[in-house]
Order: C-alpha cells, then sequence, then structure tokens
C-alpha cells in the first residue's frame, strides 16, 4: 500500500503517471496526496482515473486567486 505525495499539483499529469508507474508493479495506491493544490484541475484528473486526492493547501489557502491572471 503506497500513499504518493506530490509537492504542487497542476493539472495532475506528472503524479497520475507515477501512480500509474506503481500501480503497475503490484502496489495499491492508496490515495495521492499534494502539498498545494494550484486548482487548475488536478482533482478532477486524479480522481477521474479512479484515485483517492487530496491537498495540505490550496493557492486561495495561500491568499493567491487561481482565476486572476
Amino acid at each position: 500500500r503506497v500513499v504518493v505525495v506530490e509537492d504542487i499539483a497542476t493539472t495532475g499529469g506528472q503524479v497520475l503517471e507515477a501512480a500509474r508507474d506503481i500501480a503497475a508493479t503490484g502496489a495499491t495506491v492508496t490515495s495521492i496526496i499534494a502539498v498545494v493544490d494550484r486548482l487548475q484541475g488536478a482533482r478532477a484528473h486524479i480522481e477521474e482515473a479512479g484515485f483517492v486526492f487530496d491537498s495540505l493547501f490550496t493557492v486561495r489557502d495561500l491568499g493567491i486567486d487561481p482565476d486572476q491572471d
């Protein structure tokens, strides 16, 4: 059983690739945890792939508006 920890999750592409590689070895990925979720689609992509996702913080928690250019 493995928990994958990601520093910053944007779209989730890299951590999904890692989780799939780990699962291919026979391990069970129980969840993916990001330190910071940039709120740019990572949660949706990771959960659509069948993994549990959580983050310690979002950019909003850090006072950053993800919708501001």
